[in-house]
């Protein structure tokens, strides 16, 4: 029979682990975690009294307890086994042998013996080894000392691997754990893989919880056509609790070292980030090219809950710079840097919207306007001016600047009031409205302007129709119950012509005719072109759900009718629009068996009978790690050029812990290799590493957009990377992750519930 003891005064002193938190990234397979005794998950944390519990005590002169038989030793959220433990009174010591067990809450140690010395509030654990609780971590030490403000270890090592894996480890001499700082230090610390040593530190820190330390960082190692070999060793600056430095060093054998920053900042209403990246000299370059560089700021502000503010600024050094080098911030295939800075405020009557927004044109590219700057108006919610009709309005003040451009300078005043009559039920819906869209132009040029293409103004009004049915029926779907629904729609826009040759294009051009670009008001964005229209847009959408509401089938078909032939222009932007009966725009997403879909789009052009744009894929996705995608794109003119492309992802499970990831993007129309990616990765439990060669179209920003289709070079590479899990970032080690890294990314079957 046990007896329980409670010893008044008595002070417990445990080991005192940092709380382990369990590691999203970990792989479910490869750790259980530990079942914990039922007497310490019935215990109650509030409680401080110190329990023991044994088969046999032993009182001696109330001076000394001696404990036999199953000992346990409870308090709080801790719990002691041990065969056998004595109790000394004027030593305040207690004494535990033969098997030691502890645990709590994050971590369990066994040990062969165990000493407590109550006095100095101080413990230790001989021959200890000990695994945490609730996530992979374990280790061993020949000793483990405790007090209440360091934990100790001598001779120790530490794992992520599962127990009888050694695949790495860290053994280091001694292992100290301040528990005020969060911080640990290890002397003669070496790294082995299979108990084979890879490197030696003589003294080493590292956290314990959250906090953040400055150190190096696992280095990148990679090589390309364009930069040799590529090796970058990053270190990190804990600056402060709410901003940070990592300064990287990067060594291109082809290029010289370059130095790339990023700093980091956080407060309760600021947020941001400054990139800077500079390379004095290219090797690869002649020696009056001069310095390359790259600079990038993205920044928000929320001053209140109606103010907001943003900043997206990006600079580099020349045009070929994201081609040649590289960047973590921007594609190397990207044609534009993006540049703003604005501020909204978001009233309960008004919401306004100001900034300043321009591009930086890479290549062989007309220059962009920038708006400086441009303020925008706009209701905030419709006026009701009887109980069905409501008024709304919108307007814009912008300034626009090209030194480039034959009007090198405009200011812009748009106005555009609404009115709206809403019926909206279940079943059905109308919206009818009118506006009237007014804008004044005040054009500059370093040519000689008439007084018409000085000032201009244009007044159009707008008159839209809009209604829409919802049925819905019950229906056998391959023998499964299943609801369909049948979604007519109609719309009739009427927008009279107007002469808009003499406006400039500041901000404007043609947007993507798919079938819901059917049912815009304007198929462009920006206010310089208004386009003409009398005509009847006709659609219809029809979907299938399961009976637990997931979307099974989607098909959308819909056509432009034009009742009054548009004016023909010379505008580049409204030249080539369809004309006449229009193009008819179609959608399908189909949830085809299990886990495959198929997904189509297209635009035909019914007068000329001809495709004007398509796409389309097959998606298999097994599982998290078994995916495949076959997609085909097609576009009869894309800045004059046809383009014609057929794609290929997959990832597969060779078998445990092998992954093969595969890409491939071919330019059909030019019968030749655009993008290529092949990797194979091995996981386990406790590391991973990835190899992944890849071969891509070298893009060359200076050519004619006319000699795209003799662009034939090819850059290829590799990298690899290599993730101690529980003792570096295993971020970015996923299967979407690598099937990311090309030019042409995965996309995941989307639109569908599944």
């Amino acid at each position: 029979m046990k007896h329980g003891l409670s010893l008044a005064g008595l002070i417990w002193l445990a080991l005192h682990p940092l709380p382990a938190k369990a590691d999203p990234n970990s792989v479910a397979t490869c750790y259980l975690p530990m079942t914990i005794p039922e007497v310490l998950r019935q215990a109650d944390p509030q409680d401080g009294r110190i329990q023991i519990f044994s088969e046999q005590v032993q009182l001696i002169e109330n001076q000394q307890a001696d404990f036999s038989g199953s000992v346990q030793i409870l308090q709080r959220d801790t719990l002691l086994q041990a065969p056998r433990a004595r109790y000394r009174a004027a030593q305040q010591q207690l004494v535990a042998e033969g098997g030691i067990e502890y645990y709590n809450s994050d971590l369990y140690v066994s040990g062969r013996v165990f000493a407590a010395d109550l006095a100095n509030n101080s413990a230790r654990l001989g021959d200890a080894r000990y695994q945490f609780i609730s996530q992979a971590g374990r280790g061993e030490a020949r000793a483990l000392t405790a007090s209440a403000e360091q934990l100790s270890l001598e001779q120790a090592l530490f794992t992520t691997c599962p127990q009888q894996d050694n695949s790495w480890g860290l053994f280091a001499e001694e292992i100290s754990i301040q528990s005020d700082s969060g911080w640990g230090e290890a002397r003669h610390a070496v790294f082995k893989i299979k108990d084979i040593p890879v490197f030696y530190l003589p003294y080493l820190t590292f956290p314990v919880d959250d906090q953040r330390k400055s150190g190096v960082l696992l280095p990148k190692v990679g090589s390309s056509q364009r930069v040799g070999l590529d090796l970058e060793l990053p270190y990190y600056f804990n600056l402060a609790e709410n901003y940070d430095l990592t300064l990287s060093p990067r060594y291109m054998s082809k290029r010289g070292t370059q130095l790339k920053s990023e700093f980091r900042y956080l407060t309760p209403q600021h947020q941001g980030q400054l990139q800077l990246e500079y390379l004095h000299r290219d090797n690869d370059k002649a020696a009056d090219f001069g310095q390359r560089y790259l600079g990038h700021l993205s920044h928000r502000s929320d001053f209140t809950s109606r103010w907001r503010g943003y900043i997206d600024f990006t600079d580099v050094s020349d045009d070929t710079y994201l081609t040649e080098l590289g960047s973590d911030y921007n594609n190397q295939s990207d044609t534009q840097l993006y540049r703003e800075a604005s501020l909204s405020y978001f009233g309960e009557r008004v919401h306004s919207h100001l900034k300043v927004q321009g591009f930086e044109i890479l290549g062989n590219y007309n220059t962009a306007y920038q708006a400086l700057p441009q303020l925008s108006l706009s209701s905030a919610r419709p006026l009701h001016l009887t109980e069905n009709i409501q008024a709304l309005w919108r307007g814009q003040y912008a300034h626009f600047r090209n030194a480039d451009a034959f009007f090198t300078a405009a200011d812009r005043i748009h106005v555009e009031p609404t009115i709206r009559l809403p019926l909206i039920t279940p079943a059905f819906e109308l919206t009818a409205e009118t506006s009237l869209l007014y804008t004044y132009y005040q054009q500059q040029s370093e040519q000689q302007l008439n007084a018409e293409q000085q000032e201009i103004s244009r007044t159009i009004p707008k008159v839209r129709l809009h209604a829409r049915v919802n049925f819905e029926r019950e229906y056998d779907w391959f023998g499964e119950p299943a609801l369909q629904t049948f979604e007519p729609q109609v719309q009739y826009l009427y927008i009279p012509y107007r002469d808009q040759s003499l406006i400039g294009l500041y901000d404007t051009t043609r947007l993507q005719d798919d079938y819901y670009g059917l049912f815009r008001q304007n198929r462009f964005s920006g206010l310089d072109r208004i386009n003409e229209a009398n005509q009847l847009t006709l659609g219809w959408t029809t979907r299938f759900y399961d009976n637990i509401d997931n979307e099974l089938f989607r098909f959308s078909l819909g056509q432009i009718f034009f009742l009054k032939e548009p004016e023909l222009t010379n505008d580049p932007l409204t030249q080539d629009l369809v004309s006449t009966e229009s193009m008819l725009a179609s959608e399908m997403i189909w949830h085809w068996y299990r886990r495959w879909y198929v997904s189509s789009a297209l635009q035909y052009d019914i007068d000329s009978k001809k495709l004007i744009k398509s796409n389309a894929s097959l998606d298999y996705r097994g599982s998290e790690n078994t995916l495949f995608q076959l997609n085909h794109r097609y576009s009869r003119a894309v800045s004059g050029v046809e383009i014609q492309q057929l794609g290929l992802f997959g990832a597969v499970p060779l078998q445990q812990n092998w992954q093969l990831i595969a890409s491939y993007y071919r330019d059909v129309t030019n019968h030749r290799m655009i993008d290529a990616n092949f990797g194979i990765q091995y996981e386990s439990c406790c590391w991973a590493v990835r190899l992944v060669a890849k071969r891509q179209l070298r893009a060359n920003l200076e050519a004619n957009i006319s000699n795209l289709n003799q662009l034939s070079r090819l850059d290829t590479g590799f990298s690899l990377q290599f993730v101690l899990k529980g003792f570096g970032d295993k971020a970015g080690f996923g299967v979407s992750d690598m099937l990311s890294n090309g030019i042409f990314n995965y996309r995941r079957p989307y639109l569908l519930t599944n």
